[in-house]
């Protein structure tokens, strides 16, 4: 019968988690430096080459009932959409095994590259309608943004796979309470993606699958094993004890004298 017990430790307080994250923000930080510099660089040149000389003719993809419904809501939702970036940034400076980094940055790059070539071979534009004397934030995100890249939405992609990253540094390691704000979090920064007519809902879907694809590929046969502890399991074969060799046994005699037995 199960006595009750777990073998997963009780989620951390909210103190000794955040003692931790000091930790991990500066555990190989010239080495995130460095990688965050080079992610960046090699993600923005095909972005926006892409997104603003298209080699193939560009596509008008239709809406649906779901995009019709939520509407254009741009300045209602555009610090939500902009706030996947801090995100985006932020949580792989929490890892702290350059393995998990690498791991990241592998997935990352897996799931830029399939985006990419859809927009190479198959241009679409987003739906946005245009917007006269734009004003405050959303002045800032008509200036820099490109107006295709649409399918797939790399923003939803992002946003995904950052999360999923973050569930595999801190698998068993949150608090509850904040592990459903960053999935609320991530909810809020894909429907800002819709309200503010940046995407369709068809880019929303195939860009997050994308992400999910990218991260399993990255971990298959990996998991968090610095973060999540393992069972204990008694071996099939355990050793035998030490027992003297025969020949190394002492007997005493009846004269007291100690003689070694079995020796030849």
């Amino acid at each position: 019968m199960p006595d009750g017990s777990s073998n997963s430790p009780p989620a951390p307080s909210c103190k000794s988690f955040a003692r931790r994250l000091w930790r991990r923000i500066f555990a190989l930080w010239k080495f995130k430096a460095l990688l965050t510099l080079a992610i960046t660089t090699l993600f923005c040149i095909p972005y926006f080459l892409l997104g603003n000389f298209p080699i193939f003719p560009v596509h008008d993809l239709p809406s649906t009932w779901i995009d019709r419904k939520i509407g254009f809501h741009p300045y209602a939702w555009v610090w939500i959409y902009q706030s996947l970036y801090p995100l985006l940034n932020a949580l792989p400076w929490l890892a702290d095994r350059r393995a998990d980094l690498l791991r990241y940055a592998k997935g990352f790059a897996l799931l830029s590259i399939v985006c990419f070539t859809v927009y190479a071979v198959f241009p679409t534009r987003s739906p946005k309608p245009m917007v006269e004397h734009a004003r405050g934030m959303y002045a800032v995100l008509r200036w820099y943004d490109t107006p295709l890249n649409a399918l797939p939405s790399l923003h939803a992609g992002l946003c995904v796979y950052t999360l999923a990253f973050g569930w595999r540094l801190f698998r068993g390691k949150l608090p509850a309470w904040l592990g459903a704000l960053f999935v609320a979090w991530g909810g809020l920064i894909l429907y800002g993606t819709l309200a503010t007519k940046e995407h369709y809902l068809v880019d929303i879907v195939s860009g997050a699958l994308i992400a999910i694809i990218a991260d399993a590929i990255v971990w298959h046969g990996h998991f968090s094993d610095h973060d999540s502890p393992q069972p204990y399991t008694p071996s099939k074969n355990p050793r035998p004890r030490h027992t003297p060799d025969h020949a190394d046994t002492k007997i005493r005699d009846s004269s007291g004298r100690i003689s070694q037995a079995g020796r030849k």
